[in-house]
């Protein structure tokens, strides 16, 4: 009488290992997805908080700051600087929010998370304030809501490719 000893084969623990490794894949996708989601709502809310500190400051000024040490039209600091990048607006709230990635100036390039405040008009009554969302799916995302950006007081599309073409990720909560 044969005795057959306990135990997988070889082929069984194969197919195991092959399924949770299946399993764990699609999992750290899914995972992946989500923090992108969250770097996305974070950078949403930062922007919106910088937003309403410039609407304190222009409360008490009268005009938006200029960016950094511009005076001009077209020109932009970046959260990649630190956390002093609006330097009269830090200096009136404390360390302004970066970017949860920031990592390069110029959010309107792809791959560029960072914030960018500036092109703020000679009269300090308006400015832009934009970031680079992650999602190719958000709804916020320029491609969807075509935003627009006012250099030298004429309204041009960021990513609609007249004149420019920048990136269709752009964030904007511009005044």
């Amino acid at each position: 009488m044969s005795t057959r000893e306990k135990g997988f084969t070889l082929i069984e623990l194969l197919i195991v290992i092959a399924i949770i490794g299946i399993l764990a894949s699609t999992i750290l996708i899914n995972v992946g997805g989500a923090r992108i989601k969250a770097r996305d709502a974070k950078r949403k809310m930062q922007l919106i908080s910088i937003r309403s500190a410039l609407e304190v400051y222009y409360a008490s000024h009268g005009r938006y700051p200029q960016a950094g040490g511009c005076a001009i039209v077209n020109c932009y600091v970046y959260s990649s600087g630190g956390a002093n990048w609006i330097p009269a607006l830090a200096a009136e709230v404390g360390s302004l929010p970066v970017d949860p990635i920031n990592n390069l100036d110029g959010p309107w390039v792809d791959g560029h998370y960072t914030f960018a405040y500036g092109n703020v008009a000679t009269d300090g009554q308006r400015y832009d304030l934009t970031a680079q969302l992650e999602s190719p799916s958000d709804p916020d995302r320029c491609a969807v809501k075509n935003y627009k950006f006012n250099p030298h007081g004429t309204d041009v599309g960021w990513c609609d490719g007249s004149p420019y073409t920048y990136s269709d990720q752009i964030f904007e909560v511009s005044r």
